[in-house]
C-alpha cells in the first residue's frame, strides 16, 4: 500500500513535532475555542484510505465539541504530524505504536471514543483500556466480533453496522408490540435477510435470533444484492404468517408490514434517516451506555455464514 503525502487527512493544520502537539493546539484556539474542544476525545485510527474517508465526514460536523486524533497505519516510528484548531493527524504510524500514542494525545480526564476502522486487532486491548466507548466499523469485521465479548469487559462496545441497523431493528420490535403477533413470534423461524453486505445480515440475523432465542445453530438465508443498500428485506415467518421489511423505492424509506393470523394486515412505511458516515458517527458520540443488545446479537451470530 502506497503512504499518502503529509498532510492529506489534515490539509489545513500545521507540521508540528510530536512533543509539541499540547502547546500548538493551546496556541490554535482562543478561551471560547478551549472549552468547546474540552468536551471529550473522537480517535479515528484505520489505514490511509479509510481515514480520508472518516475525515471527509467530520467535516460535515459542526460544532461537535471534541478533539479529534485522526491516526492512518504505515512503518513509521516517527511520523508527520498536523494540528488545526481541534484536531491532530498523526499520518502512517507503526501499529505496535497505536496505543502509546492515543495515551498521549487523549483528554484523559474526558470521554473517549475510539472509531477503530480495522487494522491489527492485536492493538483492540489496549484500545478498549483506553477508551470509554469503542466502535468497530472493520470492512471485514469476522475477526474483530470474535473479540467483542472480551473487550466489552473492559469498556463500551458497538459497531457502525450496529448503527445503520437502528430503524431497522426498531420497525421490527415495533411488530412485535401487537399481541398477536408476540404469540406467533415463538413459531417464526424462518428469516431470510437481502442485501449487499453479508455481515450486516449476519448481525442482524444474530439481533433475531438472541431477541426470539432461537437455539445455537438455527440457519437464515442471505439473498446478495450486488450494488445495492447493506440491507435490501427482511422476511420473518413460519410458513404462513410474516413480518417483512424492505426498502422502498426511494431508498430513503422502510415499508414494513405484517401478515399474521388473527391480525387485519399492516403496513407503515418509515424514513431511514441519514446513512451517511456523518450521521452514523455523530450518533455514536451521543451514547454512553453499554450496549448489551448488540454483544448479544454479535454473540448469536457465532457461526452463522
Amino acid at each position: 500500500m502506497n503512504n499518502p503525502e503529509p498532510g492529506n487527512l489534515l490539509p489545513q493544520g500545521r507540521p508540528v513535532a510530536f512533543e509539541e502537539i499540547e502547546e500548538a493546539l493551546q496556541n490554535a484556539a482562543g478561551e471560547t475555542e478551549r472549552r468547546l474542544a474540552g468536551t471529550a476525545t473522537l480517535v479515528i485510527a484505520g489505514s490511509a484510505e479509510r481515514l480520508a474517508e472518516a475525515a471527509a465526514a467530520l467535516d460535515q460536523l459542526s460544532d461537535i465539541g471534541v478533539r479529534t486524533v485522526l491516526i492512518s497505519y504505515g512503518e513509521n516510528p516517527e511520523p508527520p504530524v498536523r494540528v488545526s484548531l481541534h484536531a491532530v493527524a498523526v499520518e502512517g504510524l507503526c501499529a505496535e505504536y497505536l496505543n502509546n500514542a492515543v495515551a498521549a494525545l487523549r483528554l484523559s480526564s474526558l470521554p473517549t471514543l475510539v472509531w477503530w476502522r480495522g487494522g491489527a486487532t492485536s492493538t483492540l486491548d489496549g484500545l478498549a483500556a483506553l477508551a470509554d466507548r469503542l466502535v468497530l466499523d472493520a470492512q471485514d469485521p469476522t475477526d474483530v466480533w470474535a473479540q467483542v465479548a472480551a473487550l466489552a469487559e473492559k469498556t463500551a462496545i458497538s459497531d457502525l453496522r450496529w448503527t445503520r441497523l437502528t430503524r431497522w431493528r426498531a420497525l421490527m420490535a415495533h411488530c412485535f408490540d401487537l399481541p398477536d403477533v408476540l404469540a406467533a413470534a415463538s413459531r417464526m423461524r424462518s428469516l431470510r435477510v437481502e442485501g449487499a453486505d453479508r455481515h450486516t445480515a449476519r448481525l442482524f440475523a444474530g439481533w433475531i435470533a438472541s431477541m426470539l432465542r432461537w437455539p445455537r445453530g438455527q440457519s437464515y438465508e442471505f439473498r446478495e444484492k450486488a450494488g445495492g443498500a447493506p440491507i435490501e428485506a427482511v422476511t420473518l415467518g413460519d410458513g404462513s404468517q410474516e413480518l417483512w421489511l424492505h426498502l422502498a423505492l426511494t431508498r430513503s424509506c422502510v415499508e414494513t408490514s405484517a401478515r399474521v393470523h388473527g391480525v387485519d394486515a399492516v403496513s407503515r412505511i418509515v424514513s431511514l434517516g441519514d446513512q451517511g458516515l456523518a450521521a452514523l458517527i455523530g450518533e455514536e458520540l451521543r451514547i454512553r451506555a453499554r450496549d448489551i443488545a448488540f454483544e448479544r446479537a454479535v454473540a448469536a451470530s457465532k457461526g452463522m455464514r
